[in-house]
């Protein structure tokens, strides 16, 4: 019985020896495929792929008309010249006409009052269609070549579209405007002479030349 029993033991043994080598063989790893796997391990993963992007050629029609645009666009030199070809805007001014169209239209210079004539006086009118400011112009006697008896207007003196003032010599006529020369004698000459006008700055703007009637 010993004898049977220490030969079972061999037996069984000797087995698990036999299968001891056949599972360590194959869990065993040849040195040429470790150097392998641990390549694989330590070599990092590729990138990913760049995305790309599609860039569509230009067609000529396209390019055409990019081009028509960009030499439609004025150059810097082109807006500065244009700027100073721009009119500059008139400064505001009031509807008041300055000189134009003003004359002396007519000089009574045979009064019939007695002595002093007081009621002789020289027409000025406005020839335009809009209100005429004659504020500091004045009238004179010029017969002798040089300035003679002078009415100054006042400031605020306006003469309207198509109408006329008088200055006379010593009277008042507010009809007319109410100028007068504050003469106590005639002014104007019955042989025949010259008024002249100026503007308030000195400019002849009207005149007029008279002589007796037949």
């Amino acid at each position: 019985m010993t004898i049977l029993r220490s030969s079972s033991f061999r037996s069984i043994a000797l087995a698990a020896l036999l299968m001891m080598a056949t599972t360590s063989d194959a869990f065993t790893v040849s040195p040429r495929r470790s150097s392998n796997v641990m390549l694989q391990m330590s070599a990092s993963p590729p990138p990913p792929p760049a995305e790309q992007v599609k860039v569509s050629e230009a067609t000529p029609a396209s390019t055409a008309a990019a081009s028509t645009t960009a030499t439609n666009l004025p150059s810097q030199k082109e807006l500065a010249e244009k700027a100073k070809s721009q009119p500059v805007p008139a400064a505001a001014t009031s509807n008041m006409a300055s000189g134009a169209g003003i004359s002396i239209s007519d000089i009574r210079y045979d009064g019939l009052v007695p002595r002093t004539e007081a009621d002789e006086y020289v027409q000025i009118t406005n020839n335009s269609n809009s209100p005429m400011d004659v504020s500091g112009y004045y009238v004179y006697v010029a017969t002798s070549g040089t300035q003679g008896s002078t009415y100054y207007f006042p400031k605020g003196s306006t003469i309207k579209p198509n109408s006329s003032i008088r200055v006379y010599t010593n009277e008042v006529h507010m009809e007319t405007g109410g100028y007068n020369y504050g003469s106590g004698k005639a002014i104007w000459s019955n042989n025949g002479g010259l008024a002249v006008m100026k503007d308030a700055k000195g400019k002849k703007i009207a005149e007029y030349k008279y002589k007796p009637s037949a």
